[in-house]
């Protein structure tokens, strides 16, 4: 068998056929957000649906019961622990608990370290919140869910095409480009395309799947609020030196994006203030196991 027969192909079709071969996201946790978004539905339908699965109970027991809320009395059930937390923070255990196999993982072509790439999509999805509350928009859950899984695309191309990551990083570096720049002129698309990709099969809404893809694309992501949220909400947490990769510094905040939400630099400066504060209360959601 020669050695071009056993040369990978890395084109960018060839990545997107790979992909069924990706894990599914939960879909004990696709039914629990369906759930959730359904005025019908109730607390004691969704704690029958959760309470066949071991892992995501801890997780929300442990949450409930931590440092977080203080509570003065420990709770043990699953029904009273949903209805004390209500949906936005159920949501955030959900998909921080269905996210974490993917997110908390070393990621050598991006030169992230493990807990890396979880600790910044983690802050994104809170700043991602944040901004969405700050500037009206209608769906803060969906922020946080489209932001937390915005960078899904760089375990898909870490796994395919991890040994051509180096390349990318050395001609972004030499050429003075964004590594998304770069991973264009090598693969003919970049992480936010696969990541897009990956969250269309894996049945997510359009508006997120638009998102994930437009995030990095100053045309595309100030085409729509969720895109515009997404993009500001990653820019910030990169300047806040969460998580970074080997990407790290090289993104502004741009005025098409603070026009776009209806946002001024001091609405900015507010808003780093109340993510870092928001993000170092969430280190029990960091810690799920």
């Amino acid at each position: 068998m020669s050695d071009d027969y056993n040369a990978p192909d890395f084109t960018l079709e060839r990545i997107f056929e790979k992909l069924v071969n990706l894990p599914t996201f939960p879909k004990v946790i696709q039914k629990a957000l369906a759930l959730l978004k359904d005025p019908n539905s109730s607390i004691a339908k969704l704690a029958e649906l959760l309470r066949y699965d071991p892992a995501i109970t801890a997780n929300i027991l442990r949450f409930t019961n931590s440092a977080h809320f203080g509570l003065a009395q420990r709770i043990t059930d699953l029904e009273t622990a949903l209805t004390f937390l209500g949906q936005q923070h159920i949501t955030e255990i959900l998909l921080a608990s269905a996210s974490l196999p993917y997110l908390n993982t070393p990621i050598a072509g991006y030169r992230m370290e493990p807990k890396d790439l979880w600790r910044h999509s983690i802050a994104t999805a809170i700043a991602a919140e944040t901004l969405a509350k700050l500037c009206s928009y209608p769906d803060p859950p969906t922020a946080f869910t489209g932001a937390l899984l915005h960078d899904i695309g760089k375990i898909a191309l870490n796994i395919f095409v991890g040994e051509r990551l180096e390349g990318i990083f050395q001609l972004a570096k030499q050429e003075k480009m964004l590594f998304t720049e770069a991973e264009w002129r090598v693969l003919g698309g970049d992480h936010a395309v696969i990541g897009a990709e990956i969250l269309q099969l894996w049945e997510f809404p359009h508006d997120i799947v638009r998102a994930v893809r437009n995030h990095h694309d100053p045309d595309l992501y100030i085409q729509d609020t969720l895109s515009a949220i997404m993009a500001l909400a990653n820019i910030l947490v990169i300047q806040m030196g969460i998580g970074l990769g080997a990407d790290a510094f090289r993104y502004n905040v741009h005025a098409e994006l603070l026009n776009k939400l209806r946002l001024t630099r001091a609405d900015i400066h507010r808003c780093v203030a109340m993510i870092l504060l928001d993000f170092n209360r969430s280190q029990d959601m960091l810690n799920l196991e």
